[in-house]
């Protein structure tokens, strides 16, 4: 698992000096790239995907609002909750973000043959299906 931890770290550090000029922080991308993939996300949502405060997402939120990267309107179903969605500024970002995303695969999967980069991202997602479910074994401990 050490070497997981380095790899994520790495990971942090590739796309912090790649997006740079935009003067995003790492949870901001990461925020991004969620948004980017689904539709009609709240705060809660994304709190609850990163296993993360709310307080901490409106944060990063309210940094990619001033940015210009996200609108944040009002749910005409729910006036309690806001809808975050990607402004066109936001959009544009996501293409580079993709490209280099593509370039860290393609740099940390060097190497390897795709026969050792699905297995390696089989054995991940049950790694991390594991870890969700410890944590929710856990949290169901706690609370009894």
């Amino acid at each position: 698992m050490k070497d997981l931890s380095v790899i994520f770290r790495f990971n942090r550090i590739y796309s912090m000096r790649r997006l740079s000029k935009y003067h995003l922080g790492h949870s901001e991308q990461e925020i991004l790239m969620f948004l980017s993939k689904k539709d009609q996300v709240n705060q809660d949502m994304i709190a609850a995907f990163f296993v993360i405060d709310k307080g901490a997402v409106a944060k990063s939120l309210s940094k990619l609002e001033e940015k210009g990267y996200v609108n944040r309107m009002i749910n005409p179903e729910n006036h309690r909750e806001k809808i975050i969605t990607l402004t066109p500024r936001g959009l544009e970002i996501m293409d580079n973000m993709q490209e280099i995303l593509t370039d860290w695969h393609t740099a940390i999967y060097e190497g390897l043959n795709k026969e050792d980069i699905v297995q390696f991202q089989k054995i991940m997602s049950v790694i991390a299906a594991n870890s969700m479910k410890a944590v929710n074994e856990c949290e169901k401990i706690l609370t009894n």
